[in-house]
């Protein structure tokens, strides 16, 4: 059995899913999660709860029990060290993601593993891709309540911008190590996307839309979704023919999930506000880095 600890919003949990899962099938055995951290409250993280029931993805989550066994010695230094350098000589591993690169080793550790970290780069799953597509189908709920956005979207050339604000502006910790995208990246982001695809119309996505609407004008058609639902808006972006995304791992996967082939992908770079952080890994080949 694989176990991984889920922590922060959608985006996140997706990406712990997806690269347990590729350990998973690598060890040909199961994925179980671990949602206790996301009933915890903490001044250093926003309380979140678990969201990926909203896929046709099954996911399974692990009793408190299966989450003892693996962590019952994690107070231990020695421990600790030991089971990420020297993993097979124990019944069960417990790995912590050390910095946001991508750690080759990740595809060896053994059965038994219990993974606590973000695992933020496509090379952690993508050689399973195509099934972390098919666990990430959104319900037919969820497309049920988006046809009417979702036929605007799909008769033009389509752009999906999305402004993380919340907690990246109310939360210091946040703010001080994620940072907020600046007018500036969005104009050189938007301008960027006129040159490469031609005309098109923008659908911006945020969980601040009345900032937005004040500080966000551009002269082609501009649509901003109100859709008031995570789900949606995320389903949303993925129909967009062409996305340009915040430094935010919700809007990562909206234009990671997104099928078109000829997509362009705008993003920010640097990833994060504290610049030594190593994000080399975070952005797929192809995707557009712009400046903030």
């Amino acid at each position: 059995m694989i176990i991984s600890r889920l922590i922060g919003g959608l985006g996140n949990q997706m990406f712990q899913y997806a690269a347990a899962k590729q350990l998973a099938v690598i060890n040909g055995v199961e994925l179980k999660l671990d949602i206790s951290f996301l009933q915890k409250k903490t001044d250093e993280y926003t309380q979140r709860h678990f969201e990926l029931g909203n896929f046709k993805g099954d996911f399974l989550i692990a009793s408190q029990k299966e989450v003892d066994s693996y962590l019952k010695h994690i107070d231990n230094r020695f421990f600790r060290v030991a089971h990420r350098m020297l993993p097979n000589l124990f019944k069960y591993t417990y790995i912590a993601e050390s910095g946001h690169q991508f750690h080759p080793e990740f595809l060896k550790y053994p059965d038994n593993t219990y993974l606590n970290g973000f695992w933020q780069s496509e090379l952690y799953f993508k050689n399973i891709a195509q099934q972390i597509r098919a666990d990430f189908t959104f319900n037919d709920k969820v497309i049920g309540l988006s046809t009417n956005w979702r036929d605007k979207i799909s008769n033009v050339n389509s752009v999906s911008l999305h402004v993380r604000r919340g907690d990246y502006v109310s939360l210091s910790s946040a703010n001080i190590f994620h940072g907020v995208c600046s007018i500036e990246y969005y104009k050189q982001a938007v301008q960027k996307i006129i040159a490469t695809v031609g005309d098109v119309e923008l659908f911006i996505f945020s969980d601040d839309l009345e900032w937005c609407r004040q500080n966000l004008v551009f002269s082609m058609p501009t649509h901003f979704v109100n859709t008031n639902d995570t789900f949606q808006d995320l389903y949303l972006m993925t129909q967009c023919k062409h996305n340009i995304i915040a430094n935010s791992s919700f809007s990562w996967w909206g234009a990671w999930l997104n099928c078109n082939n000829n997509k362009v992908v705008i993003t920010p770079d640097p990833w994060f506000a504290v610049k030594t952080v190593n994000t080399k890994d975070i952005i797929p080949e192809g995707w557009i880095k712009i400046h903030i």
